[in-house]
């Protein structure tokens, strides 16, 4: 009999990203399952191309909530339909949070798996589930917590040389993108440097001043190109960057996420503060020049080896506070300091490349 798995990771594309290590790891330890994702809809174009998961089912927890009374309702009973007509056999709550857990407890499977309390973001979310994955008492990385949820599948947890992101664009999307960097003269042959200056928190975003001077920089020392993204909300952020320049740089059209992947998978270097699209290049393998803030680099940091994290530490450090009166530990980064480091890191990945 074929298993039937729901894995369970909503929030934003950054959480996303950093679970599919973890669908990675329950395709090679059920080859022959059906491996369903609950998603916030802002992540299914993302899952859609995996080739570990045979299907996602979104969660729009949003609507709900901004929906009147009957509606929520009508929605409610709608996506309980919808979950228990998966008649899924074990559902992983990779979230920890009351909602998830609900989620695995309404879709009907017998074995239901989440983090050990002390894990949990919501440690009433391990009432609604029924096996738990023991806590990793070392500091670690949220991917390597992600996976310890093999534990209680009996599925042996990968070593870091063998974790695998699977992350697609379809060749349409490709081709789309590379027609507009030849467009853009950034088809060149030389280095190219992708800058996501925009980030969810305030805590998170970096001067654009700062960003600036650093763009400034990179096309001076490695004669390449540099390309500004920005997501939903951030394009007034990237043209600030731009026109605080002194050398000529890009603005990226809008772009949906798998057209991103395509372009963050053209570029040698990218570089910005702990969002979606930081994680995503660390998952493409490209080398990353990362600014952190409020968040802590050990558990959020873009994941590998051959990264650059520029941190100030401070006694407050990994508060996790979306909204702060001086975001001290952003603004302490110089940018004289993170353009060395930025060369540092250029000269590193020219020696490999």
């Amino acid at each position: 009999m074929t298993d039937r798995i729901l894995l369970i990771r909503l929030g934003a594309i950054g959480d996303v990203i950093h679970t599919l290590p973890l669908a990675a790891a329950i395709r090679d330890g059920y080859p022959s399952a059906e491996i369903y994702w609950a998603a916030a809809p802002g992540s299914r174009l993302l899952l859609e191309c995996n080739p570990d998961i045979n299907g996602v089912f979104s969660v729009d927890l949003r609507a709900l909530s901004e929906a009147g009374l009957a509606k929520a309702l009508a929605l409610a009973r709608s996506h309980l339909h919808s979950l228990r007509s998966l008649r899924t056999d074990i559902a992983v709550d990779a979230q920890g949070l009351i909602k998830s857990g609900m989620i695995a407890w309404a879709s009907g499977a017998g074995m239901r798996v989440g983090f050990d309390h002390s894990s949990c973001r919501e440690g009433l979310s391990v009432a609604f589930t029924t096996h738990w994955a023991p806590p990793i008492e070392r500091p670690h990385h949220v991917v390597e917590k992600n996976l310890s949820l093999l534990n209680p599948l009996g599925i042996e947890i990968p070593s870091a040389e063998s974790i695998r992101f699977s992350l697609r664009e379809e060749v349409k999307e490709g081709g789309e993108v590379a027609s507009y960097l030849r467009r853009e003269g950034l088809a060149e042959g030389r280095p190219l440097m992708v800058m996501h200056p925009g980030a969810g928190w305030e805590t998170k975003r970096w001067e654009s001043r700062r960003y600036a001077a650093l763009g400034d920089a990179w096309i001076g020392f490695s004669g390449g190109d540099l390309i500004l993204t920005w997501g939903p909300g951030e394009e007034e952020a990237a043209r600030r960057v731009v026109g605080a320049m002194h050398r000529p740089a890009v603005l990226a059209p809008p772009t949906n996420i798998r057209q991103l992947t395509a372009l963050i998978r053209c570029s040698d270097i990218f570089t910005g503060g702990d969002t979606g699209p930081l994680h995503l290049a660390a998952a493409l393998g490209v080398r990353c020049f990362a600014l952190f803030g409020p968040t802590e680099p050990a558990r959020n940091g873009p994941w590998g080896d051959g990264h650059t994290v520029m941190h100030y530490r401070l006694a407050c450090s990994g508060c996790y506070g979306r909204s702060c009166p001086d975001v001290e530990c952003l603004d302490r980064i110089d940018e004289n300091d993170a353009i060395r480091a930025l060369r540092r890191l250029w000269e590193n990945h020219e020696k490999f490349r």
